[in-house]
């Protein structure tokens, strides 16, 4: 199986998409995104709790029937 759009997985097994080209901006802007990117990405990359993956899961599964109920 190729995926020549897709760079190489992270250590939870999941594929990691290569960032966007972003158009020029600001420098500030640049360089803020930069330094999140350094600091968050590895946290991000993290995979969830089971916990939470099967919380998810339920809310999922309910919601189909609460559509029509406001929040």
């Amino acid at each position: 199986m190729n995926n020549d759009n897709k760079s190489n997985g992270d250590r939870s097994g999941r594929t990691i998409l290569p960032r966007a080209k972003m158009p020029d901006k600001d420098p500030f802007e640049s360089w803020l995104q930069k330094q999140l990117h350094t600091m968050y990405d590895e946290i991000v990359s993290e995979p969830l709790p089971d916990s939470l993956v099967k919380l998810i899961d339920k809310d999922a599964a309910a919601g189909n029937d609460d559509k029509d109920k406001p929040v």
